[in-house]
C-alpha cells in the first residue's frame, strides 16, 4: 500500500516537472533573413563607367610628358570613369598610360559602385526602419483604443446612457 502511494506521488511529481518544462519551453528565434541583391539588380545598381575624355587622349597626354597629378585632374574635370579589364589595364599601360593614372582610374570606378551599393542599401534599411516604425506606432494606437472608455460602444459602462457619474459622498444617492 505505501509503495502504491510512493508510486502515485512519483507520477504527479513527474507530472508537475514535465508541465513546467513544457510550459518554460519557447519557440527558438527566426534566423535572420538577408536580402540578397542579384547580379541583374546589381548590373541595374551600378551606374555604367561613362568616359569623355578617351583612353587615346590619356596616352597621348602621358606621351607629351604630363604628370600623372595634372592628368588625373583632367580625369576628375571631365568626370570620366573607366571600367577596364586586367588585360586592358596591361595594354594601355604598354600604349603609355602610367601606373599610377590606371590605379586611379580602377579605384574611381571601384568607389563609384560602393557608393552605389551603399546607396541601395541605405535605402532598403530606410524602408525597413519606416515600416517598423508604422507598426509599433499601429501597435500602440490599438493598445490605446483598448483603454477609450467608448471602445466597447456606448453604453457599455452602465446602460444604454453610457457611465453615470456618482452624486455626494456615497451615503445615500448614488446616481441621478
Amino acid at each position: 500500500m505505501m509503495m502504491n502511494h510512493l508510486k502515485l506521488l512519483r507520477l504527479i511529481s513527474a507530472i508537475f516537472v514535465l508541465g513546467g518544462l513544457a510550459g518554460c519551453a519557447t519557440q527558438p528565434q527566426q534566423p535572420v533573413q538577408i536580402e540578397r541583391i542579384s547580379p541583374e539588380q546589381l548590373a541595374a545598381l551600378v551606374p555604367p563607367a561613362q568616359s569623355t575624355l578617351s583612353l587615346e587622349e590619356i596616352a597621348s597626354m602621358s606621351k607629351k610628358g604630363k604628370p600623372d597629378a595634372e592628368i588625373i585632374e583632367a580625369i576628375k574635370q571631365s568626370q570620366s570613369r573607366y571600367s577596364l579589364t586586367a588585360s586592358e589595364v596591361l595594354s594601355w599601360h604598354q600604349k603609355g598610360i602610367s601606373k599610377g593614372v590606371l590605379d586611379y582610374m580602377q579605384q574611381a570606378n571601384a568607389l563609384a559602385q560602393q557608393n552605389a551599393i551603399a546607396d541601395e542599401i541605405n535605402k532598403r534599411e530606410k524602408a525597413r526602419v519606416e515600416a517598423e516604425t508604422r507598426l509599433k506606432r499601429e501597435r500602440d494606437s490599438a493598445r490605446l483604443r483598448s483603454m477609450d472608455p467608448w471602445f466597447y460602444g456606448p453604453g457599455y459602462y452602465g446602460g444604454p446612457w453610457g457611465y453615470r457619474p456618482y452624486w455626494g459622498g456615497g451615503m445615500g444617492w448614488r446616481y441621478w
